[in-house]
């Protein structure tokens, strides 16, 4: 049974770039929970996106290049937009859906009607706990952060959400201007997610709704008796990690600062997980300290080659 079926006013979108196999089953979980799928594909080859076209209830966006994730996601809520849908549900290639996942976003949205962005609760792949701990203003020290688990009631304010399985409001995206396509990939969601903070809205996370997602290719190892997980991401992915949040800084560090908390202490955490167990770790560090150059000179969009 189509769970978006009492809420017709509503699709997904996906990005895609050069997907596993496993994307034609993944995008026929998202018919399933959402009804309609839009995929913006970012210039796979042509025999991926001729698997995914032919997928019952997915329309698909070709582009004969990547013109990268913030632009890929403007594209598709623009045309969900077109096709009348007043709010829209953003989804990585890979991420799979709890059954009634959406059903719970829409009951979140109900009781929290000033969240613009409503998330569900994560399960992230390999990680332990699974849960995802979310990021929120400390309720004594406001420029401090906490994080905050998910474990089955809704957090009505939280300062981010992740891409993957965000419900947007498209009368508020289309008022806050989109994603920042300067971005490219790294930072959008959470640009976007203060932007709507710092405008008056709210990001929750819908407590009964489960999304399972992976993020990058974590591999758990100690150092000390303490137990780190790094993503290793590729080094162009910490080039823009480094340039952007320069960008973010400058653009929210003052209005948000137990954001600018948060992302500071991350940063150390994540240059230390490079240092200590990535592989290809000199390149990932210069990749870092020309993502930061670049940022503090406004270089934008894709990484100059």
């Amino acid at each position: 049974m189509n769970s978006a079926s009492p809420f017709l006013p509503l699709c997904a979108v996906v990005v895609t770039y050069r997907p596993d196999d496993d994307v034609v089953a993944n995008l026929g979980l998202l018919v399933q929970e959402c009804g309609r799928v839009l995929v913006v594909d970012n210039g796979s080859p042509v025999e991926k996106q001729a698997a995914m076209a032919v997928v019952p209830g997915v329309t698909l966006l070709p582009q004969k290049e990547n013109i990268g994730l913030a632009a890929a996601l403007n594209l598709g809520l623009a045309r969900a937009a077109e096709l009348g849908c007043e709010w829209a549900v953003t989804f990585d290639q890979d991420s799979q859906p709890e059954p009634g996942m959406l059903q719970a976003m829409w009951a979140t949205h109900r009781m929290l009607p000033a969240a613009m962005v409503v998330g569900p609760r994560i399960h992230e792949e390999g990680s332990v706990p699974a849960n995802y701990r979310w990021v929120a203003r400390h309720e004594t020290w406001p420029f401090l952060f906490r994080r905050v688990p998910c474990t089955g009631a809704d957090l009505p304010a939280v300062t981010m959400m992740v891409t993957s399985g965000s419900m947007l409001d498209l009368a508020e995206w289309r008022r806050l201007g989109g994603f920042d396509a300067g971005l490219f990939i790294d930072y959008i969601d959470t640009d976007y997610c203060l932007r709507v903070i710092r405008a008056g809205g709210k990001v929750a996370v819908a407590g009964q709704a489960v999304l399972r997602h992976r993020l990058g290719a974590r591999a758990s190892q100690v150092f000390m008796g303490r137990e780190f997980r790094p993503t290793h991401h590729a080094a162009f992915r910490h080039y823009y990690m480094a340039r952007n949040r320069v960008t973010m800084w400058r653009r929210h560090a003052w209005a948000v600062p137990h954001w600018a908390a948060f992302d500071l202490s991350f940063a150390l955490y994540n240059y230390t997980r490079v240092l200590l167990f990535e592989r290809e770790r000199w390149a990932k560090i210069k990749a870092i300290l020309r993502g930061t150059w670049h940022g503090l000179r406004g270089v934008t969009g894709p990484m100059p080659t």
